[in-house]
């Protein structure tokens, strides 16, 4: 009931805002019912390390599989970890409520979208005129090619979600289970 209570009332902080500022979204982004959102950073990197692999190799199939040259986790999740840094800006006077969910991965042009694993800041409210960047995290299959991001914005007035492409990907190194941790 809670939940009913704060969707109703972003509806409302939206509601009267007609159109977003006049000087439209900032470069490469995309126009939403209070301003615009764009991709302005992308980091992929392992969740597994060469240890992982070595141990696939020596345990017949029990634990990580290797699969184009990356270890895979075990529970057969995907193997890669991709952050993605989301700018949101908020052109009305008013708050807006901002949710890093709003943001899925969509991987490949007819494939599943999937919802976040983590980011650095929770939801809440944008203040009015404000302009903020979030790193949210996805879970990716290991090599996939042809990765685009959907933001959903409720209070425009379509069905569809929003298509964001994803800015280049700088691959790091190592892995998460090795402490060299991307942003998300």
């Amino acid at each position: 009931m809670a939940g009913a209570a704060v969707a109703a009332s972003g509806a409302g902080l939206i509601a009267g805002s007609g159109t977003a500022g006049a000087s439209g979204p900032a470069s490469g982004g995309v126009r939403t019912s209070f301003g615009s959102v764009r991709l302005t950073g992308a980091e992929r990197q392992a969740r597994l390390g060469s240890g992982a692999a070595a141990a696939a190799a020596g345990h017949g199939g029990h634990g990580a599989a290797v699969v184009s040259g990356t270890a895979q986790p075990a529970n057969r999740t995907w193997g890669d970890h991709l952050a993605l840094q989301l700018e949101v800006r908020n052109d009305t006077d008013h708050e807006v409520l901002f949710s890093p969910g709003q943001l899925r991965l969509k991987v490949g042009p007819d494939g599943p979208s999937v919802t976040n694993r983590g980011s650095d800041a929770a939801g809440g409210l944008l203040a009015a005129g404000a302009t903020q960047r979030y790193w949210i995290s996805f879970l990716a299959p290991s090599g996939a090619k042809g990765m685009a991001a959907e933001f959903t914005d409720p209070w425009l007035e379509t069905d569809r979600p929003l298509a964001l492409a994803l800015p280049p990907v700088v691959r790091r190194p190592g892995s998460l289970n090795e402490g060299a941790t991307t942003h998300g």
